[in-house]
């Protein structure tokens, strides 16, 4: 089951790392303007998703990965919140769901414990 959701986290690290590059204007969009150097918190943020697809996969060290991942979970969702309350949409130009927005920030928490999960040795 451990390896399910590892491919399937990795999955959802790469695809949303690859989507920072493709549609950087779109996630600038929800880094708070008094942040200096946007652009950069975007692409340095979806490479470090990219980044963390693969090292999943590296058996030494999974315990720090675990928690390094947890911790970018944490570091990231401030923006997820800035999204649902400037009810910023993910597509610009078109008006944003406010339910889609505020439903989807608890998703953030599987994520953190997951990422925990998967940093967890085996006991086998």
């Amino acid at each position: 089951m451990k390896l399910f959701f590892r491919i399937l986290y990795s999955i959802i690290l790469f695809a949303a790392g690859v989507l920072h590059f493709v549609h950087e204007q779109g996630f600038r969009r929800i880094v708070p303007k008094t942040l200096p150097f946007r652009r950069a918190i975007v692409l340095v943020s979806g490479g470090f998703e990219m980044i963390f697809s693969v090292i999943l996969w590296v058996k030494k060290g999974q315990h720090i990965t675990g928690k390094l991942l947890a911790l970018f979970m944490v570091a990231v969702f401030p923006a997820n919140v800035y999204m649902a309350v400037k009810k910023i949409s993910f597509q610009p130009g078109k008006q944003a769901n406010p339910w889609v927005l505020w439903l989807r920030l608890p998703l953030q928490f599987p994520l953190i414990a997951g990422a925990l999960t998967l940093g967890r040795k085996d006991n086998r």
